[in-house]
Order: C-alpha cells, then sequence, then structure tokens
C-alpha cells in the first residue's frame, strides 16, 4: 500500500483555508490544518508532511519565522509561500529564504490545483 500524501497547510484566514479545501478535493491527499504558526510548527513535528503550504502573514509568528523552524526541523521540506500582499521581492526572499514556490493570493485554483498535483507526483512517485 502506498504512503498518502500529506499536505500541511499554514493559513489563519478561514475563507482562504476553505477555497484550498475546495480546491484541492479532487486531489487524493491528506490535508492538515493549523491556523497559526505554532500550531503549524507542533502539526509539521507530529506528522509526516510532505509539502507545506505557508501563508507568510500570519498573526504572531510570521510566515518567515514558521519557515524557519520547519528547515530546522526538515532542512529537506518543499514549501510553497503564498500571501495577499505580495510584492516582487517578498517573492524573491521567500525563494530566498528556502521556499520552493511562491504564490499570490487571490489564487488561480486551476494553476494551484495543478501545481499542488505536480508536487505529488514528484514526491509520492
Amino acid at each position: 500500500m502506498s504512503k498518502k500524501f500529506t499536505l500541511l497547510v499554514i493559513e489563519d484566514d478561514e475563507a482562504s483555508y476553505r477555497l484550498i479545501e475546495a480546491a484541492l478535493r479532487v486531489i487524493d491527499l491528506e490535508m492538515l490544518h493549523a491556523d497559526n504558526g505554532q500550531d503549524g510548527i507542533n502539526l509539521f513535528s507530529e506528522h509526516n508532511v510532505d509539502l507545506v503550504l505557508l501563508d507568510i502573514q500570519l498573526p504572531g509568528m510570521d510566515g518567515y519565522e514558521v519557515l524557519d523552524h520547519l528547515k530546522k526541523i526538515n532542512p529537506k521540506i518543499q514549501v510553497i509561500a503564498q500571501t495577499a500582499y505580495s510584492m516582487s521581492d517578498d517573492k524573491d526572499k521567500c525563494i530566498e529564504l528556502g521556499c520552493s514556490d511562491f504564490l499570490s493570493k487571490p489564487l488561480n485554483i486551476m494553476q494551484f490545483r495543478e501545481l499542488i498535483a505536480e508536487y505529488k507526483e514528484r514526491l509520492i512517485p
């Protein structure tokens, strides 16, 4: 039996999370959700996560701090950063700090779904 692909979504906005959840319903995966950075780090530590979708604008601990913690736990983890307040230097900063990809909100659902499917295919052959 093959391992189930596990996506951790660290997103504080409930409406954004519901959109992500609905968009990915067609992809066979397990989705974990944390609405703040510390809970995201805890879930990441407790589960075998394949991919992280990380909101950069989080209350308390921002996404950059969360990314640093995740990379200390597993330097090879693939992280897709997302933010509503996107400027060109945000993408550069995220990639420089170790993110694999960067998405701006609002998400293009079809492109988002295709990106997650590509990661699933690549990470869980």
